[in-house]
């Protein structure tokens, strides 16, 4: 915490307080909890689609459709590789680690996440819902749950 800002800190000793009494803890997660296992975060500076549009023009939403994987199926692939390679050796933070302690220790703890880099999985955490649009399908990581 030495890095953080002096004004952070009764804030910070305050939630660590709450989360010390709780018995459910619902955490919602993004790129961003993935930052420090190296993977780059999906928006932003440098970001891998920072920029609004791809190479050919169109959203990156719309690039990674399952209605362009139909159509043009190079277009999704072209840009699933980069996610691929940045997940292929990352491993699981601090933060994943933490939620699965968490997991454990507490009655009921619960992650909501759109992340699909499996980091979550490593440090295994049962209680998982994938946030998606309605068009997502099952994940794997979902299967082997069930």
């Amino acid at each position: 915490m030495s890095d953080l800002p002096v004004s952070l800190l009764p804030a910070i000793r305050e939630i660590a307080a709450l989360l010390a009494r709780a018995r459910r803890v619902l955490f919602i997660t993004g790129a961003g909890v993935s930052a420090d296992s190296g993977l780059p975060t999906y928006r932003g500076l440098g970001g891998l689609y920072e920029h609004d549009l791809t190479e050919e023009g169109i959203p990156i939403e719309d690039a990674l459709s399952g209605e362009m994987l139909r159509r043009r199926p190079e277009i999704p692939w072209k840009y699933m590789t980069p996610i691929e390679e940045n997940c292929r050796n990352a491993g699981p933070n601090a933060a994943h680690r933490l939620m699965a302690k968490w997991e454990r220790e507490l009655p009921y703890v619960m992650v909501l996440t759109q992340n699909i880099d499996g980091l979550q999985d490593a440090p295994p955490l049962l209680r998982i819902a994938f946030a998606c649009r309605p068009q997502c399908s099952d994940t794997e990581s979902q299967k082997r749950r069930r």
